[in-house]
């Protein structure tokens, strides 16, 4: 109620100041604001302060030039000025009994009143003046800004959809059983190549969003140990082609599942590691991870230290700065946002983050995060889910439908569910999306934003005006990077949305949430996991060739995952229950357990594993 009626003063405040500048213009608004504030400094020469007479003739004139400057600028305090010059001189036997001007003193005193009205009103007249300013370069800058997101929220959609087709269609290419390894190798260089230029186009719509507040932080449960192995699996590739050793140092007692946002810890890790080892010729990179024994709630503390080029310290205010490299980095290829989106981001999950380096010495960055503990039941629930295979049996038919203008997209999508077995039709357009809402009648739509002759918005808005419209669940596929894009889809009356490009677990995720219907998967039980884990050990490799044993550990730190499925299928030719093993380990990604348990054959590696 306060906030209401707060509202409208504000409203009517506003509404009688339009009235105001509508029906007098402003020049004559500032002439009828000199002759009211120097009448009513005169008129306070009669009463109350008549008992002044003659004495200190300018005390109410002063404020009120002032204040007529102030509020119309140099025009306005020279009239005010005038005004009151000609008061004192020729209208004093209305104020006071005794004239202000009596001798050459009391003109002198005149003069400088006028003076000194003078400078003030050129004063006022240049704050007006730089406030005019400042006010059209903010406006200017707002409208920079809107401009900035309206292109980087057209330019999401321009490149995040065709990227979506590429990694789509490369990923189901893969799946298929007839390609040879030639061609699986490079669809896997197509979905590298596809996932970095995703990865630089987010860089840049992240520093945007974090400088516009739209990041958030989404807290789940997760297996740290798991998250900083999977970081120094992917970073060991890069050390070694530069001869360098990547270290982890783990410290005992430190707690494995834990709450936090397991998406920008990792990537912080990634930038962190990945410029030690970018700015490091020589010598070693060691992670370090710790835990606050004096802080209450649980802080970890991760340490990147490196022995490379080092940072001055003149430099080191600066190198969290977007798009800053240093004199001795512009050697370096990448856009100068790694470091701005690791302090925002460990910023936005209420950590710190400090540097302590010197020139040809190494640099030290140290990060410290609030965590809580979490169980492991948690983080299992949430891991151990594969790929969908299918619909579960006794269930009726599903019908979906694509609303997509971009023909790639709709194949994709199309292909993605019919090969589950949902029934899927397509329409390119919004109207031809409600004509076929109505003669077929789905369950689940697939929504795109941006179509031609009618987009998501409007066509969503028209099929829950319809009869059965509120029944059917719809999902906007959008391409848009920015948090109010998405309130805008659920707000037109959508139920979810998903972010091109999209990965194939996105899709049915949705669908499992909106639209009740149970999938297959090819899942792996935490039980089942935990066993299998221990049960990998180096005695069961001990048995394998040399060479054999070679390349598979060359495969792995490589993350060449055809050359890794060869292997274990020669594996598999001699050792059946061993190669099945190994099978599930890389079907799950799970290449540090394989690497641990090569690790006691130093002779199998061309350089010993840190």
């Amino acid at each position: 109620m306060k906030a209401t009626c707060h509202n409208k003063t504000q409203r009517n405040e506003l509404m009688w100041r339009r009235v105001w500048h509508r029906s007098i213009p402003w020049k004559w608004q500032c002439f009828l604001a000199a002759f009211v504030l120097i009448a009513a400094a005169a008129a306070l020469r009669i009463y109350p302060l008549q008992m002044l007479g003659s004495r200190l003739a300018w005390l109410t004139f002063y404020p009120a030039v002032m204040l007529v400057a102030v509020y119309g600028g140099i025009t306005a305090g020279l009239l005010a000025t005038l005004l009151a010059c000609l008061t004192v001189v020729f209208l004093w036997p209305t104020l006071v009994e005794h004239p202000f001007i009596k001798d050459g003193a009391d003109w002198i005193g005149l003069g400088v009143f006028a003076l000194t009205g003078t400078m003030i009103s050129c004063v006022a007249e240049a704050m007006l003046r730089a406030n005019a300013r400042a006010q059209k370069a903010q406006a200017e800058a707002e409208a920079a800004n809107r401009a900035k997101s309206v292109f980087l929220a057209s330019m999401s959609h321009e490149l995040r959809t065709p990227l979506n087709a590429i990694l789509g269609f490369s990923g189901l290419l893969r799946e298929e059983a007839g390609i040879s390894q030639e061609q699986r190798h490079t669809l896997d260089l197509i979905n590298r190549s596809g996932d970095h230029l995703l990865s630089l186009i987010n860089d840049v719509l992240d520093v945007a969003k974090i400088e516009a507040g739209r990041v958030e932080t989404e807290i789940v449960s997760f297996d740290l140990d798991d998250l900083v192995r999977g970081v120094t699996d992917l970073m060991r590739v890069r050390a070694e082609e530069k001869n360098l050793q990547l270290m982890l140092d783990q410290h005992p007692g430190l707690p494995r599942f834990i709450r936090g946002d397991a998406t920008k810890l990792r990537q912080v890790l990634i930038n962190l590691v990945g410029n030690a080892i970018k700015f490091t010729e020589q010598g070693s990179v060691t992670l370090v991870l710790r835990q606050s024994e004096t802080s209450q709630p649980l802080r970890l503390i991760f340490q990147v230290q490196d022995t490379g080029i080092g940072i001055a310290a003149e430099d080191q205010a600066s190198i969290f700065e977007p798009f800053v490299q240093l004199r001795a980095q512009t050697v370096q290829k990448g856009t100068g946002l790694g470091l701005t989106i690791t302090r925002k981001y460990v910023e936005l999950m209420g950590g710190q983050i400090s540097v302590d380096s010197h020139l040809n010495q190494g640099s030290l960055f140290r990060v410290e995060l609030p965590v809580q503990l979490a169980e492991q039941a948690e983080v299992s629930a949430r891991i151990h889910r594969g790929r969908v295979v299918g619909i579960a049996p006794g269930q009726s038919e599903f019908r979906i439908m694509i609303v997509e203008d971009q023909a790639e997209n709709r194949l994709l999508l199309r292909r993605l569910l019919e090969g589950v077995g949902f029934c899927v039709r397509v329409a390119e357009n919004g109207l031809l999306g409600i004509e076929l809402f109505q003669s077929w009648r789905p369950h689940f739509i697939w929504m795109d934003i941006g179509m031609p002759v009618m987009d998501g918005f409007e066509a969503t808005r028209r099929i829950r005006a319809m009869e059965g419209g509120q029944a059917v669940k719809i999902a906007a596929i959008t391409a848009s990077a920015f948090k109010e894009g998405r309130d805008n889809v659920m707000a037109a009356g959508m139920d979810d949305f998903l972010i091109k490009p999209f990965l194939a677990n996105h899709v049915f995720d949705c669908l499992e949430r909106h639209l009740g219907v149970r999938l297959a998967r090819e899942s792996v039980s935490a039980d089942d996991s935990e066993s299998s884990s221990q049960s990998l050990c180096p005695e069961m490799l001990a048995n394998l060739p040399l060479a054999l044993r070679a390349e598979l550990r060359d495969a792995l730190v490589l993350l060449d995952s055809p050359r890794i499925d060869e292997i274990i299928r020669q594996i598999s030719k001699l050792d059946p229950i061993l190669g099945s093993d190994l099978d599930h380990r890389a079907l799950n990604l799970n290449y540090t357990a394989i690497l641990q348990a090569l690790l006691p054959y130093p002779d199998t590696f061309t350089k010993q594993i840190p």
